[in-house]
């Protein structure tokens, strides 16, 4: 069921104008805060009312848009840990934000013990594949909700969230090692990035 005014501001006496460019055209068309839709009245495109953001937080969202819709659109947050969060984890992040282009997935990394800064090796290797990172390493201490925890190898302890979706991933830490290895590591965390975009598609 697809409503034609959004039930969850159905509490707003005076309806609002919000003036939004059509994507398709670029004209300005003009659609109330209690509207999920219109059309732009130059080319027919169908114009929608900030849906992907009241997405995350309307408890109206489900009925609003249709199971599979609200599924495709409901923000997921996806955590890299590992123990240093200066090698695997801070590479993960990086790749993942590189690869993915849905805006509904937040990529992070934390460490149960972080270092200091992130390891040289893996910022030199990241620039080998074009990726500029600066990330700085952080504490698991996160008190934002968490989706799918994935633990960068077996000697991590991820947070224990309920509701969070556990995965580990048996990737050999590099840390200490050559520039080879630390290719290695990524070459093999980016072929599990990509596995992992799959499966969330």
């Amino acid at each position: 069921m697809v409503f034609d005014k959004c039930p969850g501001a159905a509490h707003i006496r005076t309806p609002t104008i919000k003036v939004k460019k059509c994507p398709e055209c670029g004209r300005e068309v003009e659609i109330f805060s209690n509207e999920m839709q219109t059309q732009c009245s130059k080319c027919g495109f169908t114009i929608y009312n900030d849906l992907e953001s009241c997405v995350q937080w309307c408890t109206y969202a489900v009925e609003c848009v249709g199971e599979e819709l609200y599924k495709k659109l409901k923000r997921k947050r996806i955590v890299f840990v590992c123990s240093g969060n200066s090698c695997r984890s801070q590479m993960a992040e990086a790749l993942a934000r590189k690869l993915s282009d849905r805006p509904n997935l937040e990529f992070i990394s934390m460490g149960t013990d972080p270092a200091p800064e992130v390891a040289p090796e893996a910022l030199q290797v990241l620039r080998e594949k074009g990726i500029i990172w600066r990330g700085k390493p952080k504490s698991v201490q996160d008190k934002e909700p968490i989706d799918i925890a994935v633990s960068m190898g077996c000697e991590v302890a991820c947070p224990v969230v309920p509701g969070t979706r556990r995965i580990d991933w048996d990737v050999e830490d590099p840390w200490g090692k050559d520039i080879e290895a630390y290719r290695q590591t990524l070459s093999i965390i980016r072929e599990k990035i990509i596995e992992l975009l799959k499966e969330l598609d």
